[in-house]
């Protein structure tokens, strides 16, 4: 299969394992980028493992635990250091819905992908090692626990869902971990990176057939599995509470404001669709409604920015997963409820009035153009392509409701989207 928009191919092959390939060649480009990822992010507790019948429930964290071990390998080198060694910059992470394993090079490609595939496809565990990544791992969960953006992130979370695995740190805790043996990792990888469950993109300078003859070369050669039986935590109704605050040791006190979604409930029950553009058409009108909320060319910003109330501009971001999603707007203020209650009254009037068809078409030229820009870079590409692939949706699909979304689209989400009665505050104040 293969796309072409913005000047750019997207070459895509689903092989005999089932594993997705992605190649994005860019003639001229400096570095080339590879992500290998998997379907199996912290929210992934509950599911049935390859080869048995019975449901089981693993610790929170397991998943990021998983991304930790694999670098290490049973000839007892590093996979980060050898691909440091040849000029690869390798790193992974460890999201709500997957896992992913990267590096970008400006040579030595071939041989950096040759050992990515090898390592994600060859977990070395032990009793031994596993033990002392608890301690490393566990350092690394106490960090967060000081993190005043973690904890309001967190606590933000904590007010939209109750019972849902999402209110739940990525790595889990300390007591977590500590229930963590190589029996459960093996059991999640052998079920959650079978092929048939992960994507693989490349981007950058490259022979597309000498890529894929690699890839090819150097995965698995089996026949692809059935879906992996997971059990998703339900969609709760209504939120879990109105707001929450902590205390830490802070300058300025820092808020997260957001209304939770249940769009993607009609969406689950119909299952996920690789060409759904109706979610990209929700993001980008909640996007251009941001814009024209809190962007810096408009008046509630020009008021909080002069009076004193914001010294820097405001954040906001659009959230959607297999089975959550929610909009937020986060920054810092000495006095956060009238930031807060200025943001709400121009929501309140921009909901009474409708929105500006010269605006609209201002913001759509400028989210396209910066979208479009996201594609010099290579790793950003990468990231956005296989976040996509396992969202259920086309990235190219951006392209094209960032030209064509009609008033009357962003109005109905206006509309729909931002109800107070679905709205929740994150505070973190100085001590």
């Amino acid at each position: 299969m293969t796309i072409e928009k913005l000047n750019e191919k997207m070459y895509r092959k689903h092989l005999k394992n089932g594993l997705e390939v992605i190649l994005m060649p860019k003639k001229g480009a400096i570095k080339s980028y590879a992500v290998f990822a998997t379907h199996f992010g912290s929210i992934n507790h509950k599911f049935v493992p390859l080869g048995e019948e019975n449901l089981l429930t693993v610790p929170d964290g397991v998943a990021h635990f998983l991304e930790h071990k694999l670098f290490e390998q049973e000839d007892g080198v590093n996979a980060l250091d050898k691909l440091s060694k040849i000029g690869a910059n390798a790193n992974a992470y460890t999201t709500f819905n997957h896992t992913a394993y990267l590096f970008e090079c400006t040579q030595n490609f071939d041989e950096a992908l040759e050992i990515l595939l090898h390592f994600v496809q060859n977990p070395y565990l032990t009793k031994e090692n596993v033990e002392k990544e608890k301690g490393i791992i566990g350092q690394e969960i106490k960090m967060y626990d000081d993190d005043p953006d973690w904890q309001l992130f967190f606590g933000f979370l904590n007010c939209l869902y109750n019972e849902h695995a999402i209110t739940k740190d990525i790595a889990g805790t300390v007591e977590s971990i500590a229930e963590i043996t190589p029996e459960i990792l093996y059991k999640c990888y052998n079920t959650f990176y079978d092929l048939s469950n992960m994507v693989l993109c490349v981007v950058g300078d490259f022979d597309e057939e000498k890529v894929l003859s690699i890839i090819e070369n150097n995965v698995k050669n089996e026949n692809e599995k059935e879906k992996i039986h997971r059990e998703n935590d339900k969609v709760e109704e209504g939120i879990n509470k109105k707001r929450a605050e902590k205390v830490m040791d802070i300058s300025m006190p820092m808020f997260m404001l957001g209304f939770k979604d249940d769009f993607l409930k009609q969406m689950i029950n119909v299952g996920f669709d690789y060409e759904n553009s109706e979610l990209v058409k929700r993001h980008v009108a909640i996007e251009i409604i941001f814009e024209m909320l809190i962007g810096k060319s408009t008046e509630l910003y020009e008021d909080l920015y002069n009076s004193g109330l914001i010294q820097k501009e405001l954040g906001s971001d659009y959230t959607f997963e297999e089975n959550y999603a929610y909009s937020s707007i986060t920054g810092e203020s000495k006095n956060v409820e009238l930031v807060i209650q200025k943001i709400l009254n121009k929501l309140r009037e921009m909901k009474e009035n409708g929105i500006d068809e010269n605006e609209l078409e201002r913001i759509k030229k400028m989210l396209y153009g910066e979208y479009v820009f996201l594609f010099n870079d290579v790793s950003k590409i990468g990231s956005i392509v296989v976040s996509d692939y396992f969202k259920g949706v086309n990235s190219f699909d951006y392209v094209d409701w960032y030209r064509n979304i009609q008033k009357e689209d962003v109005e109905k989400v206006l509309k729909e989207h931002f109800d107070e009665t679905k709205m929740a505050v994150s505070i973190v104040k100085p001590q």
